[in-house]
């Protein structure tokens, strides 16, 4: 386990906190201790497989990016709650006596923009483009809806970027454009 420390000072006073009572660490510093983690894992077990857990967004992506050609990792929030929710909706397909080739004409709706949101979103889109082949239609039935605003999916290439390899940065992310425009999930 990892501690970089918070910037949240009530943990900081708190005495029963028992993390690290500094800032957090940010940009280079804050990958070189990871970076000086994985090498030492990956000096004495060079066969494991590391599971990031409960990443700031930002680094979820940028992180994965960073490591995932590198050795054997995952980051859970991102592609493990995905993987279990594109199961939860294609189980839903079959619950409803359809095919599974139905899927792709279902609309998705994500609401949370935060890394676990992102990658459900991601891994729905991959199946949906693995299935038709086509990655220019598939955004039309996804739409992702965050606590504050509503981001939509008529700017095609931010899907066709992330769904691609998943290897954009958190400011590809948040640089996302959004819209108003009036939505109908029933058709």
């Amino acid at each position: 386990m990892l501690d970089v420390g918070t910037n949240n000072l009530k943990l900081i006073e708190d005495p029963l906190y028992l993390g690290l009572r500094q800032p957090r660490l940010e940009g280079e510093e804050y990958l070189s201790i990871i970076d000086e983690f994985i090498e030492a894992v990956l000096t004495r077990w060079p066969k494991a497989i590391v599971q990031f857990e409960d990443f700031q967004m930002k680094w979820a992506f940028e992180t994965l990016k960073h490591y995932r050609e590198r050795f054997f990792m995952f980051n859970d929030d991102v592609q493990g709650t995905a993987r279990v929710a594109l199961a939860g909706l294609l189980g839903t397909v079959r619950a409803q006596g359809r095919s599974l080739d139905d899927f792709p004409n279902h609309k998705i709706v994500v609401v949370g923009a935060g890394s676990a949101g992102l990658g459900v979103l991601s891994m729905a889109i991959q199946a949906v483009v693995r299935m038709t082949g086509n990655a220019e239609t598939t955004a039309q039935n996804f739409f992702l809806f965050d606590k504050d605003v509503q981001f939509c999916t008529s700017f095609l290439a931010f899907f066709i970027l992330f769904v691609q390899s998943l290897l954009c940065s958190f400011r590809d992310v948040t640089s996302f454009l959004l819209c108003n425009e009036d939505v109908d999930f029933m058709n």
